[in-house]
């Protein structure tokens, strides 16, 4: 009986982070098995890499900022393709932007980000504006569309409206009305 080993893959710092982020993300989850496919790697790398991920424990190389270990900075998994594309250099303007911003660890293809209650606020209150704009811009059937409208029956919206007085039935009413008045 012949016996087969397998080489057992080293990944870099940030492709342990976005193994661990498919893995566990609610937005991109991937399967134990598909995960450790796609990455070469075995399940106790999976699970180590996840349990570093959950406990913020990322390579801290000469690059680190002491900022970036505050309780209050948020740890922002930059997606796949980005890196792949600053791996490879390619010249795109919104990845070479990246690699200037201050908070971007590309070590651990993380941005690190200590939001404010302004930065907080200043989201908030463009969210019903561009999900409006979405809803104008797309068809209905859309993946973004659905996602959209979706977003606007979720209890994050309703409560998002409540807090800048803006009526959201109104708002997405009329919004529904003017652009989408043919349907």
């Amino acid at each position: 009986m012949q016996h087969i080993t397998t080489k057992v893959k080293t990944l870099l710092p940030h492709e342990k982070v976005q193994a661990a982020y498919r893995y566990t993300s609610m937005f991109d989850r991937g399967t134990e098995k598909s995960v450790c496919s796609r990455y070469g790697i075995t399940p106790i790398q999976l699970e180590k890499a996840v349990k570093d991920f959950e406990n913020n424990k990322f390579k801290k190389g000469k690059n680190w900022n002491p900022n970036w270990d505050e309780n209050s900075c948020i740890h922002h998994v930059v997606d796949t393709t980005t890196m792949v594309d600053i791996e490879k250099g390619a010249k795109k303007g919104s990845d070479f932007d990246l690699n200037f911003d201050p908070d971007f660890d590309a070590v651990n293809g993380l941005l690190h980000v200590n939001w404010s209650e302004e930065d907080i606020l200043s989201l908030c209150e463009g969210l019903p504006r561009r999900i409006i704009e979405i809803l104008r811009d797309s068809k209905p059937g859309d993946e973004l569309y659905q996602e959209a409208l979706l977003f606007t029956e979720s209890k994050l919206f309703e409560q998002i409206c409540d807090f800048f007085h803006i009526d959201a039935e109104k708002l997405v009413r009329r919004a529904l009305e003017i652009t989408k008045a043919d349907l």
